[in-house]
């Protein structure tokens, strides 16, 4: 093995080999077009099996993204021999210090509008954040970035998914869509279908400071690397020090449009200088003498306002007073609710302190609660439809007081999570006898209502396709809350009528009352005080020993994935004992130990598919189902693996259905239409 400093010299030599060849050609670029945006970068595409279609290459003066990589890995392993003093806890490479983070992706406008961005980067708007860039307007996309081996290549990635148009190059998709901001995965004279669904892994990276996050940033014309420190609140040093690219430079402020670079920004600014001691005191001083003065004003002022209500006391407004008791009386109760749990004036929410309603605005919203408006019912109280002012759809979870620990406890965890598959907590309220949680609307109900006597329930069957996208969506918004929030959580009741399912059939994971706080070792895993969730879901160390892991979680979506493939219940009554119920673990459990488990398996697939589904894919989830099933916490995967394995599979589907030649049943998602 070469020793580190002669690797980083031939690397150097490699590095301005390729890096003036790139130059040159963006320089005649220019000269050509001096408004032209930046060269072609690197495109990920990740498709299971490659078949005729059209062909995408990727230019080979394009290696910028890779040698980043590269070259922070190699800057990376070095520091790791120098002095701990001057290391900064910084990484575009995978550490063991930390798996996952938050992160930021810097997107130049094209115009696009938000929603566009949004479904490009599968994230809700509320990710996105307007950015004011060389007098035009681009944004900053907050994503969950993880640690990730893609193409042999071990760093922190952040996925989404891309559908592929007709006429689509890798030019316009990499530069027009994605800034340049992607990784090459695999060969590049892979080639794809059109209307093929595939992965994009985009550059993102991971800082041990709650103050700090860091931004993939494209270099733009025109651009120094002192002004755009200045822009994302960061200092050249920082940036030279996570972007290692900078390092194969003799003057490491040398950048060029096109090239992406790793930039610490400090969420609350930059700290101003520090002042001398004698400028120190005098604003001591005057801060002293200014504080004395508006505390006597408030003070004289308060005395004035108390003196003169006194003698309008008698003249008040009944409906005025009525108003006043009962925000006063929504005060207390709001108080005694909430104060007694920990939950101070929502001081425990940070700066994440969600929306707060007034009673008058939730009834005006549900015309006070309607029967007509109720659209969810359980042990929890009921949830309704609503509108809020202004034309906003709204679902209002109506909760007893007596549920105020299952209402705190969503209320700290919904607060936090930010992810399109999970749904989306707006808001809350109190009043008299009960609290409420106000939601974002998802407009087609529970995968339950779907799966289950769909057509007794105005639902056409689900497609193949569908039900794979619905797997997929609900397994990301679970390995979010699991690997890609500050804290790990376990949601503890995933089934299918919490997932929902919004107007395009895309999943959201829902109801977040039982959701614990876990750690993020095997080591400390939650005991808890009661057996909670759902028979026909609970793994086996739940039942037994009221363990809590996240693999809680996963046993619950492997008999979700098996109601997907059945249309079965988790439990039903058994035909041959009449008083017994049949759990559907018990069905997959036995596919497996058949002597021709395909055969099985295809007996128990879902009659309303009508025979319309890709047999592979369907024992390929299967077996994922029965391994989430493992009895043993130990053998079941964690929800990324159970991720990529359902994006492969959702990949193939779609290579299925586009090889029945636009079947319309099939591609609107649904069956029967």
């Amino acid at each position: 093995m070469l020793p580190i400093s002669l690797l980083d010299k031939k690397m150097r030599a490699v590095f301005h080999a390729i890096n003036n060849d790139h130059a040159t050609k963006y320089a005649m670029t220019n000269k050509a077009s001096p408004s032209s945006s930046s060269p072609p970068k690197l495109l990920p595409f990740s498709c299971s099996s490659p078949s005729a279609g059209m062909a995408f290459r990727i230019p080979q003066s394009s290696l910028s993204l890779l040698l980043a990589l590269l070259a922070s890995f190699l800057a990376q392993v070095s520091n790791s021999e120098a002095s701990p003093a001057n290391t900064t806890d910084m990484y575009a490479f995978c550490s063991d210090k930390i798996q996952s983070c938050n992160a930021s992706l810097y997107y130049s406008s094209n115009g696009l509008s938000t929603d566009e961005i949004a479904s490009l980067y599968s994230v809700k708007l509320s990710q996105i954040s307007n950015f004011t860039h060389q007098n035009k307007q681009d944004y900053l996309i907050q994503v969950p970035c993880s640690c990730q081996t893609v193409d042999g290549i071990k760093g922190y990635f952040y996925n989404t998914s891309y559908t592929i148009l007709d006429g689509d190059t890798f030019y316009n998709v990499s530069s027009k869509k994605y800034n340049g901001q992607a990784y090459e995965e695999g060969d590049e004279q892979k080639i794809f279908n059109v209307n093929a669904v595939v992965t994009i892994y985009l550059m993102c990276g991971c800082i041990k400071n709650d103050d700090q996050e860091v931004v993939t940033y494209t270099v733009q014309p025109s651009d120094t690397l002192l002004t755009i420190a200045s822009m994302l609140s960061s200092v050249m040093s920082n940036i030279q020090s996570l972007s290692r690219i900078l390092n194969f430079n003799e003057d490491q402020n040398f950048i060029l449009p096109g090239w992406v670079l790793f930039v610490p920004m400090e969420l609350k600014g930059l700290p101003p200088p520090k002042k001398g001691k004698r400028n120190t005191h005098k604003w001591v001083i005057i801060t002293a003498i200014l504080s004395t003065v508006t505390f006597l004003s408030i003070l004289t002022l308060i005395i004035i306002v108390k003196l003169r209500r006194s003698h309008q006391d008698s003249e008040e407004d009944p409906k005025i007073r009525s108003r006043s008791m009962t925000a006063n009386k929504a005060a207390s109760f709001q108080t005694q609710h909430l104060k007694k749990d920990g939950m101070d004036d929502l001081s425990a929410f940070g700066s994440e302190r969600p929306i707060v309603f007034t009673l008058e605005e939730i009834e005006d919203a549900t015309s006070d609660f309607a029967e007509s408006k109720k659209i969810g019912e359980g042990g929890y109280g009921s949830v309704y439809f609503g509108v809020l002012v202004g034309g906003q759809e709204v679902a209002v979870k109506k909760m007893r007081s007596s549920k105020s620990k299952e209402f705190l406890a969503e209320l700290k965890v919904l607060v936090k999570i930010h992810h399109i598959n999970v749904v989306e907590l707006l808001g809350y309220a109190s009043g008299e006898d009960h609290l409420y949680l106000v939601y974002e609307y998802v407009q087609n109900g529970s995968l339950n209502d779907h799966l289950h006597d769909p057509l007794l329930k105005g639902h056409q069957p689900l497609s193949w396709t569908a039900r794979t996208q619905i797997a997929l969506d609900a397994a990301k918004g679970i390995e979010y809350i699991h690997d890609h929030t500050k804290a790990r959580y376990v949601h503890r009741d995933i089934k299918t009528s919490n997932i929902l399912l919004d107007e395009g059939l895309r999943a959201k994971v829902a109801d977040f009352g039982l959701a614990k706080l876990v750690g993020r070792t095997n080591e400390e895993d939650l005991i808890a005080t009661r057996l909670v969730g759902t028979p026909g879901y609970l793994p086996p160390e739940s039942v037994k020993e009221l363990q809590v892991t996240p693999k809680t979680d996963v046993f619950a979506f492997g008999v979700v994935l098996a109601e997907l493939i059945t249309g079965q219940r988790a439990l039903t009554r058994d035909n041959n004992e009449p008083p017994k119920l049949k759990s559907l673990i018990t069905v997959v459990n036995k596919i497996f130990r058949e002597e021709d488990p395909e055969s099985a398996l295809e007996a128990v697939v879902d009659g309303n598919l009508r025979g319309s589904y890709p047999m592979e894919d369907v024992c390929k989830m299967a077996e994922i189902a029965e391994w989430c099933l493992s009895e043993d916490p130990a053998n079941r995967p964690e929800m990324r693996e159970v991720v990529q394995t359902i994006s492969q599979i959702m990949t193939s589907s779609v290579e299925w259905e586009a090889s029945l030649g636009g079947n319309s049943q099939v591609f609107s998602g649904l069956l029967g239409r």
